[in-house]
């Protein structure tokens, strides 16, 4: 289709739907990328079934969440460029499309590897769609509305981790957790019709621009290696020659790719943005609120599974109430972002986070259903304030001809820092229960019972759900940041 029809149909959309066309298109983007974290949370619950069907550890499991963040943070960086050569209609077809035929695969994988490629082109889809819908719904607002509209991207975010992992749970009871892949199917086929329909063309001329593939590929490379060098410390030493080389390429690689990005005509990460210090600690926030968000939701189902003895079905349970609260939480917040600075409902947002998981610290085997549920809803009530509130302040911070860059950068970060938090999330689990298994078998006189097995798994997680509290109480220093340089402006006007 060229230029001008391009022009003319979105023109058309505007003048038959009026108003209602920046809901519709936004709408529309938004199921896409409800669909795509419905698969990323079903799986978590199901792992222990996975692991029994294909005999694998829980270190190796854990390569379908991290492989599928992993997919994602490196698919975001390509959303700019896919945008601007072919507009947003065909990319957010070109992301469903490579979804479906990840689920497709998924669906009928009859071995691990097969499972892991079918998690990174679920992944990648992902990954597409996630800058893609923040940057369309930022841009189609004016600036009074925008909070209101990140409230309806917040939505989308925070539905799937709340019927997620309820509906995996019931399916793998009930069913087989292959269904899980295939469940999602539809939804994307749905989404893919309605982006048809109501997402813009491309408008204007087309400045033909190459993709940067060195710069692609030397980040793919290096976040492959920083994640498989975090992977293998699970069960080798760092000095390890399964560890330390893949440490290595990873610096090497970023090393490269900084370098080539920040004197490239065409970067892949338009780095000069975070000299914008406003920009940069919504980055920061996000990465810390990334990297708890998605260990509380990788450890919580462990949890209740291998401590509790829950089933599928009752450990996405546990998640639900919280998931459902927030969205509810999502659209408010995103009304107070148009009437009151932004630091501070992050920092109300963070102050409830850091004290829900301090207090699941405590939790143990006997622990009451309403007990846990309560605290996580608090934890994610207080994600609902920081979330859309840092992504908002962030990108108002860039002019609006970098805002797609600007998303695609934020949200590569925030899913670098998501998989990390998975993977150290991994790392923790397995270096405490074998530091409580090697204590408990010099106490014990003969092989460790059942009883003594849930016990080191208490401490384990208890230990665990510590720790993430202590390193995610780091991003209040970018809040304050932000509240002084709020502080400074009003003081100068």
């Amino acid at each position: 289709m060229s230029d001008a029809s391009g022009q003319s149909r979105n023109e058309y959309l505007q003048a038959r739907y009026g108003e209602a066309y920046k809901w519709m298109a936004g709408g529309a983007v938004v199921l896409g990328l409800l669909t795509t974290i419905f698969s990323s949370t079903m799986v978590n619950v199901a792992l222990t079934d996975v692991m029994a069907t294909f005999g694998i550890s829980q270190g190796d499991a854990q390569w379908l969440s991290t492989g599928f963040l992993c997919a994602s943070s490196i698919a975001m960086l390509a959303t700019a460029w896919l945008v601007s050569q072919f507009g947003t209609r065909a990319t957010f077809l070109i992301a469903i499309g490579v979804f479906v035929v990840g689920s497709l695969l998924g669906w009928q994988s009859f071995n691990f590897p097969i499972l892991v490629i079918a998690r990174l082109l679920q992944g990648a889809g992902a990954g597409i769609l996630q800058p893609l819908s923040m940057s369309l719904i930022f841009l189609l607002f004016p600036a009074n509305m925008r909070g209101r509209a990140m409230g309806l991207f917040g939505m989308g975010v925070v539905i799937g981790p709340a019927f997620g992992p309820v509906i995996g749970g019931i399916v793998t009871d009930s069913m087989d957790w292959h269904t899980t892949f295939s469940l999602v199917i539809p939804l994307a086929l749905l989404s893919a019709l309605l982006g048809f329909v109501f997402l813009p063309n491309r408008s204007g001329e087309r400045e033909k621009v190459r993709f940067n593939m060195l710069s692609f590929i030397l980040i793919a490379l290096s976040v492959a290696a920083l994640l498989t060098a975090f992977t293998n410390t699970q069960f080798n030493s760092v000095t390890s020659i399964k560890v330390y080389p893949y440490f290595l390429i990873a610096c090497i690689g970023f090393t490269l790719f900084f370098r080539r990005d920040w004197t490239s005509a065409n970067p892949l990460v338009d780095l000069r943005l975070f000299k914008n210090l406003k920009f940069s600690s919504a980055t920061m926030i996000g990465v810390f609120t990334s990297a708890g968000l998605f260990s509380s939701f990788y450890a919580i189902p462990l949890f209740a599974r291998t401590v509790q003895g829950a089933s599928a079905t009752d450990a996405g349970m546990v998640l639900f109430p919280a998931g459902l609260l927030m969205v509810i939480v999502f659209p408010v917040v995103g009304r107070l972002i148009d009437i009151m600075p932004a630091h501070r409902l992050i920092l109300f947002g963070q102050v409830l986070f850091i004290v829900s998981t301090f207090i699941l610290s405590y939790s143990e085997q006997n622990t009451d259903y309403l007990y846990l549920a309560g605290w996580i809803i608090v934890g994610r009530v207080g994600l609902g304030f920081v979330m859309p509130s840092y992504s908002t302040f962030g990108l108002s911070s860039v002019p609006p001809n970098r805002v797609t860059q600007a998303s695609g950068s934020l949200n590569f970060v925030r899913m670098v820092g998501g998989s990390i938090g998975v993977n150290l999330t991994a790392i923790l689990i397995t270096a405490k229960t074998n530091g409580y298994v090697a204590e408990a078998k010099i106490n014990a006189s003969g092989p460790l019972n059942q009883g003594q097995t849930v016990e080191i798994m208490t401490h384990t997680f208890q230990d665990v759900f510590m720790i993430t509290a202590t390193v995610f109480a780091l991003a209040l220093v970018p809040a304050i940041y932000m509240l002084r340089t709020y502080r400074k402006e009003q003081t100068s006007t």
